[in-house]
């Protein structure tokens, strides 16, 4: 008889098949653009079927990808078994933007693919290639569910997909055959035993709730605090989503760091907090008497490579959006991004209450988060994944840009999701449809906050660059 084979999720995965609804879909994504020349056929359209194998053999890297959620009878609990219907035609889609295919109509169009929910009784996953984008290019959209990657693991995801050699040698798919799922009363039992043994395994947690409990507390006074409203908040948003962009080149991100402090994340932070300035300013609101505008920034808390799902702490930090002055605002930045960092703990709290709810249940995080999002404890998420510094390549088409995503929580107006990757530092901005159509607009006011420090920098830059002058802005 074959062996059967089932996986339990984390706490945390669990986490987001509990919080998502009809408005909140919990899929990350990204749109990666690419040179379409090396794959486009003689009749001017793209080798799909070559991208499909391409794509099949792929998969053995990753057998995630061939896997679907069941649940634990009793015990409300997922765990990822092997789809016996899996069929990668239902995963990997194919269109065409109308012509000419402008970046406008590239982005209404992922906008409306990040609108729609994944199929649940189906691994959790769609690509989609996109052909017919200006410039001989064609755009591959990555949706995959929350449950499954964060940032990190999505990098993980690329690395099995795309090569850093333009003539890589392609891999044929190897035979694969779905593995039984166990029954129910198989699933039960060993929901049960964990559940035991993690109880048993609390009693040597003592030294790590002493270590973190000033970090434990000070999460969970933040997260169940509430924030003012603001346009960037709403009670509940609408199911459809609009999908924005905007790049910088690395080498200038790092120059406006070196002349005027801080680390590459305080330089976005501090770019995005007078972007909210200007956006509520040019809206008639009084952006000086802003008391609190809160934010909040996922740290990854893996403690080595190759671990799948999610690893994450989701740290809180007030804006100094109040702060008229750039270059004080960048200084406010820093000393908040210290004391995350080094002073509060707040990872290490963050970390022991997901390790506790993975030992015994997920409902302990599930209402936490549950309560945060009802309570609206943060007006904005900004999400910062390091990327690889070198081209990559599919089948020898270069990728030229990623733009990554972030999932919206019912009362959240805008998720900025950002990925360094070949020199340059990439931004993805997911908005809500009816309340925040103007992301546009906010985009604009990021780049010209970021103009600001570029200035601002090279007045600086002699000084502390050795006479060099710092790159201009293209």
């Amino acid at each position: 008889m074959p062996e059967t084979f089932h996986e339990r999720l984390s706490a945390l995965d669990a986490i987001f098949l509990d919080v998502e609804n009809k408005a909140a879909p919990m899929h990350v994504g990204a749109a990666l653009l690419f040179d379409a020349k090396p794959l486009t056929l003689e009749h001017g359209g793209l080798d799909i079927d070559r991208l499909t194998r391409y794509t099949l053999a792929a998969l053995d890297s990753i057998p995630r990808y061939r896997q679907r959620v069941e649940w634990v009878p009793a015990f409300n609990h997922p765990v990822w078994v092997d789809d016996e219907r899996f069929n990668l035609n239902f995963h990997l889609r194919h269109t065409r933007l109308p012509l000419p295919g402008d970046e406008r109509a590239l982005k209404r169009l992922v906008g409306r693919l990040f609108s729609q929910h994944l199929d649940r009784s189906r691994p959790l996953w769609e690509f989609w290639v996109i052909e017919g984008v200006e410039n001989d290019r064609f755009a591959l959209v990555v949706k995959v569910h929350h449950c499954m990657v964060d940032g990190i693991a999505g990098v993980e995801l690329l690395q099995a997909l795309l090569q850093v050699m333009p003539d890589a040698t392609e891999r044929e798919p190897k035979e694969w055959k779905a593995r039984p799922a166990p029954g129910g009363v198989a699933l039960a039992r060993g929901e049960f035993k964990h559940r035991v043994d993690g109880l048993r395994t609390l009693s040597h947690y003592g030294a790590r709730v002493r270590e973190n409990l000033s970090g434990l507390r000070k999460l969970l006074q933040s997260g169940m605090k509430p924030t003012p409203r603001t346009l960037f908040t709403e009670k509940d948003i609408s199911p459809y989503r609009r999908f924005d962009w905007t790049s910088f080149k690395l080498d200038e991100v790092k120059a406006v760091k070196s002349a005027l402090g801080g680390t590459i994340n305080d330089v976005v932070v501090a770019t995005v907090t007078g972007a909210v300035r200007r956006f509520l300013r040019r809206r008639g609101k009084d952006v000086d008497t802003v008391e609190e505008f809160r934010t909040a920034l996922p740290v990854n808390i893996r403690q080595g490579g190759g671990q799948l799902g999610n690893a994450v702490a989701l740290l809180l930090a007030d804006l100094p959006v109040s702060e008229p002055d750039p270059i004080d605002r960048l200084k406010k930045v820093i000393e908040i991004t210290t004391d995350l960092k080094k002073e509060s703990n707040q990872t290490g709290g963050a970390a022991l209450i997901e390790d506790i709810a993975d030992l015994t249940t997920k409902h302990l995080v599930s209402q936490l988060y549950k309560a945060a999002m009802e309570l609206r404890s943060y007006n904005l998420i900004i999400t910062n994944v390091p990327g690889p510094p070198i081209p990559l390549y599919l089948l020898g088409a270069q990728m030229k840009a990623i733009y990554p995503m972030v999932p919206l929580m019912r009362n959240q107006n805008v998720g900025i999701a950002l990925f360094s990757y070949d020199g340059g530092l990439h931004w993805g901005f997911c908005a809500d449809w009816e309340s925040f159509p103007d992301v546009h607009e906010f985009v604009e006011d990021l780049e010209a906050a970021f103009a600001e420090y570029q200035e601002l920098a090279a007045e600086r830059a002699p000084e502390v660059l050795g006479g060099k002058e710092a790159p201009a802005r293209t």
